[in-house]
C-alpha cells in the first residue's frame, strides 16, 4: 500500500511539472551534488558582501558585527540555492 501511494505521488509530480523532472523527491545529498559553479559563486558573493556590510555599519564592534553578518549572508544564500536546486530537480524551474 505504501509503495503504491509513493509511486502515484511521483507520477503526479511528473505530470504537473513544467520542465524535465530529474528527481521528484530529491534528498540532501542529491541536491548538493547538483549545485553549479554559479551557486557557489552566489554563496561567496553573499558571504563577502554581508561581511563588508557588517564591517561598514558595525561600530564600535566592527569585526564581531562583520562576522555575524557574514554568517547570516552565508546561511541565507545556502537556503536560497538549496531551494532553487530542489525546484530545478523537481521540474518546477529550468
Amino acid at each position: 500500500l505504501g509503495h503504491d501511494a509513493s509511486s502515484s505521488r511521483t507520477e503526479s509530480i511528473k505530470r504537473m511539472a513544467k520542465y524535465e523532472v530529474k528527481d521528484p523527491a530529491p534528498e540532501l545529498g542529491t541536491v548538493i551534488r547538483h549545485w553549479t559553479v554559479s551557486d557557489y559563486m552566489l554563496v561567496a558573493a553573499a558571504t563577502g558582501g554581508s561581511w563588508i556590510y557588517g564591517y561598514g555599519f558595525g561600530r564600535p564592534i566592527r569585526f564581531a558585527t562583520a562576522q555575524t553578518c557574514a554568517l547570516i549572508g552565508n546561511f541565507g544564500a545556502i537556503l536560497y540555492i538549496y531551494s532553487r536546486t530542489s525546484y530545478r530537480l523537481m521540474g518546477e524551474i529550468p
